[in-house]
């Protein structure tokens, strides 16, 4: 545990490890002044880390965090307005990136966008068939 960490702001995610994959089950995020320890050990949000444990019997519990640092000073960053916006927008990515690898991720709110849009050979259903050039460069381009 680094210094500053437990008051420290940003994102957390709960995920299960089987040998050497990881399974995300949930993406939160902090800017309160509590930091991640006021945050991740609520008893809702505990809830959603027994829950991911027990979903996928065997797999070790994990958590991991995401601290907000201070670019000039290398300090954990406390809660602000501008470092909420910042963390909120992160919070966003991250869902729709668990998402993408577990569609089971337990978030109810900001699932919808990332659980509705298609492009196909992108994102939503997969493509029957091979992919077309037009795919395939999108692929390349977006380097998946």
């Amino acid at each position: 545990m680094h210094s500053g960490l437990p008051r420290a702001i940003g994102i957390y995610i709960f995920s299960t490890l089987h040998g050497e994959k990881y399974t995300p089950w949930y993406v939160g995020k902090t800017n309160a002044k509590a930091g991640f320890r006021g945050e991740v050990f609520q008893t809702h949000k505990l809830n959603h880390y027994i829950n991911a444990s027990q979903r996928k019997r065997g797999g070790a519990p994990i958590i991991h965090l995401i601290a907000k640092v201070e670019p000039e000073r290398g300090n954990y960053c406390r809660a602000s307005a501008r470092s909420g916006r910042e963390i909120d927008e992160l919070e966003t990515v991250m869902i729709g990136m668990a998402l993408r690898a577990n569609p089971h991720v337990q978030n109810s709110k900001k699932t919808w966008f990332n659980k509705n849009c298609v492009v196909p050979g992108i994102m939503g259903a997969p493509l029957a068939g091979r992919p077309s050039e037009a795919v395939s460069t999108l692929r390349h381009v977006l380097d998946f």
